[in-house]
């Protein structure tokens, strides 16, 4: 049975680093081919939403990564960004990055222009001279998104002082009447010009006649005196009647389309009488915002909203941490030294305050206890005291029975809450199914690449995970980042209590919520290039 356990668990702890060792691997953290790869770095006035590991693309094609970035305390209050480029794409001296985003919802990127090509090269370590474009703001955004509103307001406030009250009501009555008066005579003056081309019909019914005439007569002068004449004569009549015709039709023509133009002028008006007073009486969104201020502040309280959203949304930031912890010794009721594994998430909602949800595992198990409460009765159903019956040995509590049970590879929660005091923050909550609280001191260094924070626990005040000993359970554990998501663990754990004090090592990993959205991202992209490539 031990080996079996021993078995399974050290497979649970090789597929566990294996996990690891390759989400490190995919997100960058072990990188064995930086000499193929030439620094630079660059100033930004804003970064935000880049994370560490972004993307850095030439012309859409990926070439490398966005190795750190910090503030630099030069009197601008600068960011600048160290980027990591692959040494086959050159940068020029007029070479400069912008801050672009892969969709509407994708992760950030850092897009370089390498520059003129006939200007210099810029050789690995260089600084780009050329100023870089930061990423829109949407607290921006929402900033003009509020000016647009405050004009609208003003444009409705312009808008209500002009067409408000019973003046402007009765100004928009006059324009109106004005307009069907125009209308009106618009349609007599078609009906005119209808008329009079009805009056001229015999006339030009008359001048067709004369036409005809005068070509009988040119017909006998051909036949009898001047045949070229005659020619020339029919010519010019016919010209002048194709013309004539081609006048009457395109005025007829006209005056349609006069009469047509002076109907829809005339539904056109309606449709602006019935827009107008829709919006005095107050309906439809233009309607409520001329006549109603309380339309108005809620769009307002709406805007303000959304922006406050968007601003808290930036700012939270998620930490995903799993570590192991391996004990030196057998642990209290238990033949074999304890293992414990932890997964914690950590949310900040801000800079000052988390929140950690926890998982952990214990090869040892926890006790979980029952009391059963019995009483015995006489054959006339009276209770029996115990403790007087008349007996050559005294049986004690015969009527409690304790049940004490021992879970092996159980799983409890933490729930905890915090506080950020500079290098120190104050935890409490659930500590592994029980009330505790802590303590984290981030131990000060002058090395940016190494880390040590040292943490105090105490939890399960009354012992209640122990067998025969009600001390509290107090915890010392390290934690030392000689990388940026990887460090060892090491401490002591229970190291007050009578049988239960043990030592303990361990490692862990350690993940950002910029590193996760790197990570999916980097998968969603392999999986969509194996579907196209399938």
């Amino acid at each position: 049975m031990r080996g079996k356990t021993e078995t399974i668990v050290g497979l649970f702890i090789l597929v566990a680093l294996s996990i690891f060792l390759y989400m490190g691997f995919k997100i960058g953290a072990f990188r064995f081919d930086r000499d193929r790869y030439s620094s630079y770095s660059m100033f930004f006035k804003d970064l935000s939403g880049l994370a560490r590991k972004a993307k850095v693309k030439v012309a859409g094609v990926d070439v490398g990564w966005v190795e750190d970035f910090d503030i630099v305390a030069d009197g601008q209050m600068r960011a600048r960004a160290d980027i990591m480029v692959r040494r086959d794409y050159k940068l020029y001296s007029n070479a400069y990055a912008l801050v672009r985003q892969d969709g509407l919802l994708g992760p950030k990127f850092l897009e370089i222009i390498p520059g003129d090509p006939l200007l210099s090269s810029l050789p690995s370590g260089s600084v780009l001279s050329e100023p870089s474009v930061a990423p829109v703001s949407i607290d921006e955004l929402m900033q003009q998104f509020k000016n647009i509103a405050a004009h609208v307001e003003d444009v409705t406030e312009s808008f209500k002082d002009a067409v408000g009250g019973s003046q402007g009501k009765e100004q928009l009555q006059a324009i109106f009447t004005n307009l069907d008066r125009a209308s009106q005579k618009i349609a007599s003056f078609s009906d005119i010009v209808d008329r009079s081309l009805t009056r001229n019909e015999d006339n030009i019914d008359v001048l067709l006649g004369v036409g005809q005439d005068i070509k009988r007569l040119s017909q006998k002068l051909e036949d009898n005196v001047l045949p070229t004449f005659q020619d020339s004569i029919t010519r010019i009549s016919d010209v002048f009647d194709r013309d004539f015709n081609r006048v009457a039709t395109k005025l007829e023509s006209t005056a349609e389309a006069v009469d047509d133009a002076s109907v829809q002028a005339r539904e056109g008006l309606r449709s602006v009488s019935s827009i107008a007073e829709k919006i005095d009486e107050g309906k439809g969104l233009l309607g409520k915002l001329i006549n109603e201020d309380e339309t108005y502040r809620d769009l307002k309280i709406a805007v303000s909203g959304i922006k406050n959203y968007f601003s808290k949304t930036d700012r939270m930031q998620i930490v995903f941490d799993s570590h192991f912890e391996g004990m030196y010794r057998p642990a209290e009721n238990y033949r074999f030294e304890d293992s414990k594994g932890y997964f914690d998430m950590r949310i900040h909602p801000n800079d000052d305050h988390f929140y950690i949800l926890q998982l952990v595992s214990s090869q040892k198990g926890h006790v979980h206890r029952v009391e059963k409460h019995r009483k015995y009765f006489d054959d006339e159903n009276n209770p029996i005291n115990t403790d007087a019956l008349a007996l050559n040995r005294k049986v004690e509590h015969t009527y409690r029975v304790r049940t004490e049970l021992f879970k092996r590879n159980t799983l409890s929660v933490g729930l905890q809450f915090g506080k950020i005091f500079d290098r120190i923050a104050l935890r409490f909550g659930l500590f592994e199914n029980s009330a505790g609280l802590g303590i984290d001191f981030d131990i000060p260094f002058n090395n940016d690449k190494f880390r040590w924070v040292t943490s105090l626990e105490a939890f399960d005040m009354a012992g209640w995970n122990r067998k025969d000993d009600r001390r509290p359970h107090l915890k010392w554990i390290n934690k030392m980042y000689f990388m940026k998501n990887l460090y060892l663990s090491f401490g002591a754990d229970d190291f007050i209590s009578k049988r239960n004090a043990n030592a303990f090592f361990g490692a862990g990993i350690r993940f950002g919520d910029d590193d996760v959205k790197y990570l999916f991202s980097s998968l969603g992209s392999g999986l969509s290039g194996v579907a196209k490539g399938s």
